[in-house]
């Protein structure tokens, strides 16, 4: 095999590895200038509205993906250690002491371009997903 040919099948086998390694994995975002570090519990507690300022005061802005997205799934279940009807009952009862439940965009490029232009947005998207826009603060494997 030429050294040219040796280099770009090494560099796909690494992408493909990478990937692969990818598949399932999620990654909590923030704005770049986000200094934050969160446990998976503190995640829950911001998740479910219980911790809702930042270190420096500002107000917190959780996103979730839309009900039934499997990534949405995933982290109720990995993070919340809820299914997401438990989920809704939690909600409606909250409902009624006027805390309501994160905001809910229709995909991941969605939540990855918001917590890029707001500063107290957190957010959760695929780790392949993951550009220069955003910082992750954590990440989740699959359970």
């Amino acid at each position: 095999m030429r050294p040219r040919t040796l280099g770009m099948a090494l560099a796909l086998g690494l992408a493909a590895a990478a990937v692969a390694q990818d598949h399932g994995r999620m990654a909590v975002i923030v704005h770049p200038e986000r200094r934050a570090e969160l446990t998976v519990d503190e995640l829950a507690q911001i998740y479910l509205r219980r911790k809702q300022h930042w270190e420096d005061g500002e107000l917190i802005v959780p996103l979730n993906l839309a009900s039934g997205v499997p990534q949405r799934t995933q982290f109720s279940q990995r993070v919340l250690r809820q299914s997401e009807a438990r989920l809704a009952d939690y909600w409606n009862r909250r409902y009624f002491d006027g805390v309501m439940p994160p905001a809910t965009l229709a995909s991941s490029v969605a939540v990855r371009r918001y917590v890029a232009t707001d500063r107290r947005a957190i957010g959760y998207v695929p780790a392949a997903e993951v550009d220069a826009t955003v910082r992750v603060i954590l990440y989740l494997d699959p359970e």
